[in-house]
């Protein structure tokens, strides 16, 4: 399996903050059978502000002790970026990543409560620029989950959705599961990815989340969550033409 969204770099963001707690991690992930992990540090959210120079100085670091502890798992760089108005230019000089530092999809992050007037600007923006936005837990965007029109309009775009595996499973409360249900419902989504930050509470695992989706969808359907995932890791185009809205 290959997740494309996880807070797993020591000491860069709200992610682990020792060493020792994101080998711990790593262990975890490749336990439940994980291969490949798109490390994606929060950045331009108010808290964190990544320089691609030091997260992928960070990644390499990072590989060489997995290494080490002969841990097979393999770390790739990218960003959480939250959106923001200069979003398009960071991207141009090379301040942001993007995910797999293919300069293909980028992984957006949204506030919780509301969409920033220019939302919409951004996002067709990135699509005119050849960059595929991946919304980042759109379960949990009150505005979103209220408007799903907008997010299927979004879709037809260009617009990819990943949700997140505690969501569907309820780790992080009836509401998101509530949400994240819905939208694998209406065909509104097409990754699923961690999100991990830690050992306990929001680890990397997809394993289960996986055997939640196959409950809810065909296992063909299924199969290209899985395909999307390895799309993003190599640079190339998500499938969506199973994921219209009806």
């Amino acid at each position: 399996m290959i997740d494309i969204h996880c807070h797993i770099l020591p000491g860069i963001d709200d992610g682990p903050q020792t060493l020792g707690q994101a080998v711990e991690m790593a262990r975890i992930a490749w336990a439940d059978g994980i291969t490949d992990i798109i490390a994606t540090p929060h950045t331009h959210d108010d808290f964190y502000v990544q320089e691609a120079e030091r997260v992928l100085e960070a990644v390499e670091s990072f590989q060489t002790i997995l290494e080490l502890e002969g841990i097979p798992l393999r770390i790739h760089p990218g960003m959480e970026v939250h959106i923001h108005w200069e979003l398009i230019d960071h991207l141009r000089d090379a301040h942001l990543l993007s995910l797999g530092n293919h300069m293909k999809h980028v992984l957006l992050e949204l506030p919780s409560l509301h969409l920033p007037l220019f939302t919409e600007e951004v996002v067709q923006q990135l699509l005119l620029q050849g960059i595929t936005p991946v919304i980042a837990h759109p379960e949990r965007n009150a505005v979103l989950m209220n408007h799903t029109g907008m997010l299927a309009q979004w879709i037809e775009w260009g617009v990819v959705c990943q949700i997140t595996a505690g969501s569907l499973l309820g780790w992080l409360g009836n509401t998101a599961q509530k949400n994240a249900r819905a939208l694998v419902g209406q065909r509104l989504v097409h990754l699923l990815a961690s999100d991990g930050h830690n050992c306990n509470t929001r680890k990397i695992e997809l394993s289960q989340a996986y055997e939640e989706l196959g409950k809810l969808m065909l296992a063909s359907e299924v199969d290209v969550y899985r395909a999307n995932a390895q799309a993003i890791l190599e640079g190339q185009a998500c499938d969506t033409r199973k994921f219209s809205f009806f």
